[in-house]
């Protein structure tokens, strides 16, 4: 993004030292502002809050190629310009990548635990930075209650983890999140499943390139966010609920519509990931806010966090579309993709006869078993029938809270299939045709 572009998004202090510091890095402006944002909104989430007790944390994703896109680049200047405000809370409170629900909720209770019964209170702030998430996706992928908790933790919601060795309950996490990933890796691991179940659509990607080539001994300037030691002081004094005045919230109110009427005309694999675009808008506007010591957001606050949300939103329709368009041809999807689409289509329950007259000429009864012995996230359970014969299959999602099968139960049994499977064509997809 240029500077020039970057401009209608930056607010306050926070956009006024990005400004500063472009001519002295390679990183990307708005990657940089992702940063600071995901960081800042980290450090003060639990004691700056929005109505109804909601969180403030923003969660960011820096999306570009390797070497090209400067993502590690723009979270070194990020932090660099945070540390002299927020540096310890960071050296505290920043753990690596998390690959399961438990872990995630381990390192939550963990906090809690160390704080309980201090002068200051239970303190469950946390900030993972995953500078390799595509690593730690694949594992996610596989556990059946990590995206649930991760929902639950955007919407400040309690998290367990009850086992007969462990009990940790976690009343209210504060959870931050920041991640880095390229475009082909979004592709690749971002599955419509949990994209439809709303795990995405509490995070900002946003696209970032290089901003420019440096000379190789050139130095970086971390400009100082003038102000920020003292906003952060002024945060944790006493809880800090954020309001809009009368002219943001006509603004507001505006937005809302123009989203709501945009997202009647997006097909659903793309609304999944911007459903919750208002509630961005506001958490960016409650953290720009916070950064001038203010409980009250403005029109231009509100603004400010539109132009960047927006911007997330066109990344997110070029990394779909990235991700759907036919190289020289129609893609031939494999089979677990076709699998997780028909449940999803048919809302996490599919029958085994169902699934065989969807999958069509692109499946036998043999490479269905086979492709299911590899899906984690899919459980098959035998049906239950009130007469003779042999009981009915049916493919489900492994949710969180369900109980873990039997060794029987698990394992994958499909009938032996006495019919050709009748061949179905799906409709294609249309994207849209852009933002604004």
């Amino acid at each position: 993004m240029s500077l020039e572009a970057f401009k209608s998004m930056a607010y306050g202090p926070i956009g006024e030292a990005v400004i500063a510091a472009e001519p002295h890095t390679e990183a990307d402006p708005v990657g940089i502002y992702a940063g600071i944002l995901a960081l800042w909104s980290a450090s003060i989430n639990g004691y700056v809050i929005l109505p109804k007790d909601k969180p403030v944390a923003v969660w960011t994703v820096l999306a570009g190629e390797s070497a090209l896109g400067r993502k590690g680049t723009a979270l070194r200047v990020a932090r660099g310009m945070l540390n002299p405000a927020i540096g310890a809370f960071l050296d505290a409170r920043t753990a690596g990548g998390l690959s399961s629900g438990p872990s995630l909720t381990q390192l939550l209770h963990e906090k809690q635990e160390e704080t309980e019964g201090t002068e200051d209170g239970v303190d469950t702030r946390l900030i993972p930075i995953d500078e390799e998430w595509s690593e730690n996706l694949k594992r996610q992928n596989r556990c059946p209650t990590y995206s649930a908790k991760l929902r639950s933790c955007w919407d400040g919601s309690t998290i367990r983890h009850i086992t007969t060795k462990d009990h940790m309950v976690v009343e209210k996490p504060h959870l931050g999140f920041h991640a880095h990933i390229t475009p082909a890796e979004w592709s690749e691991y971002i599955k419509p499943r949990d994209a439809k179940g709303g795990s995405y659509n509490r995070l900002l990607p946003v696209l970032v390139e290089g901003s420019k080539v440096l000379p190789y001994d050139h130095q970086e300037v971390y400009p100082e966010i003038k102000g920020l030691s003292e906003a952060y002081d002024w945060a944790r004094r006493s809880e800090r609920v954020m309001s809009l005045n009368r002219e943001a919230g006509a603004r507001f109110d505006e937005l809302r519509v123009l989203f709501l009427d945009k997202m009647q005309d997006m097909p659903r694999h793309l609304t999944c990931y911007v459903e919750r675009t208002p509630e961005q808008i506001m958490r960016v506007a409650a953290v720009l806010a916070a950064s001038e010591m203010k409980t009250i957001i403005t029109r231009k606050m509100i603004d400010a966090a539109w132009a960047f949300v927006q911007y997330s939103m066109r990344s997110v329709e070029k990394l779909v579309r990235e991700d759907t368009k036919p190289a020289g041809g129609r893609v031939a999807k494999t089979l677990p993709e076709l699998i997780r689409e028909i449940m999803v289509r048919y809302e996490g329950e599919v029958a085994h006869s169902l699934m065989l007259r969807c999958l069509g000429i692109r499946a036998t009864a043999a490479s269905l078993r086979k492709a299911l012995e590899g899906m984690e996230d899919i459980r098959i359970i035998r049906g239950v029938t009130s007469g003779k014969g042999r009981p009915g299959v049916v493919y489900r999602w492994a949710n969180e809270g369900e109980e873990e099968p039997t060794p029987e139960a698990s394992k994958p049994v499909i009938p032996e299939q006495k019919t050709e499977p009748v061949p179905s064509k799906e409709p294609e997809l249309a994207l849209s045709g852009g933002w604004l």
